[in-house]
């Protein structure tokens, strides 16, 4: 078994994946749905002239099963932008508990060393012996 214990972390890959995730979903995914949407809202609604009850109620249907969608995916780029604003948080976080637990760490040793010469006598600096 393995006698490390707690793990580590890439910060600058977690912030590495954060820039990149935010760069794909402005590039990609916002562009994509911006250009559909554009498409869709410039184009007429089939079959909301035709005598079939049948058809109008499916274009009424297509429609909303539309606007469901779009409604998804603008869940989903907040969702993902929240979740690169997070990487970077967590990564800046990780940082400072890093430089917390270091001085923590720096702190313990110098009252270590402290407290261990508090308890040697004074050293008779010719004869090298305790006084």
């Amino acid at each position: 078994m393995s006698e490390h214990n707690g793990f580590t972390v890439d910060v600058a890959a977690v912030h590495g994946f954060g820039t990149d995730f935010q760069h794909d979903l402005d590039v990609h995914l916002s562009a994509e749905m911006t250009q559909t949407l554009t498409v869709f809202a410039n184009t007429p609604l089939f079959g909301t002239q035709a005598l079939s009850d049948d058809v109008k109620q499916a274009a009424k249907n297509y429609h909303a099963r539309l606007v469901e969608l779009y409604e998804a995916l603008d869940v989903l780029m907040y969702n993902g932008e929240v979740m690169a604003r997070a990487a970077h948080v967590i990564a800046d976080a990780y940082t400072s508990a890093d430089a917390l637990a270091s001085t923590d760490v720096q702190t313990a040793m110098s009252e270590a060393g402290r407290a261990v010469n508090a308890d040697v006598p004074p050293v008779d600096p010719k004869l090298g012996r305790p006084i």
